[in-house]
C-alpha cells in the first residue's frame, strides 16, 4: 500500500483544486489483492486505489460518458 501510495505522488498524477459550491468529493477506496506462484505460494501482495464513482449522480456531478476503448 505505501509503494502504491507512493507512486501516485512521485508521477503527481492529481492536484488538489477548490471543491464547487453545492458539491461533494468522489471518496475512494483501497483494493487488496494477492497474486500467487503456478505452485500456488504467494508471488507478492498488490494494492489499488479506487476512486468511489458509483456516488456520482449524472447531470449533477457529469453530463456525458466516456470509456476509453483500444481498437
Amino acid at each position: 500500500m505505501n509503494e502504491e501510495y507512493n507512486a501516485l505522488l512521485l508521477n503527481k498524477n492529481s492536484s488538489r483544486v477548490p471543491l464547487p459550491p453545492n458539491r461533494t468529493a468522489i471518496g475512494c477506496k483501497w483494493s487488496f489483492r494477492v497474486k500467487e506462484n503456478p505452485d500456488g505460494s504467494i508471488h507478492k501482495h498488490k494494492a489499488r486505489l479506487i476512486a468511489k464513482r458509483f456516488h456520482q449522480q449524472f447531470g449533477y456531478d457529469y453530463n456525458e460518458i466516456f470509456s476509453p476503448i483500444i481498437l
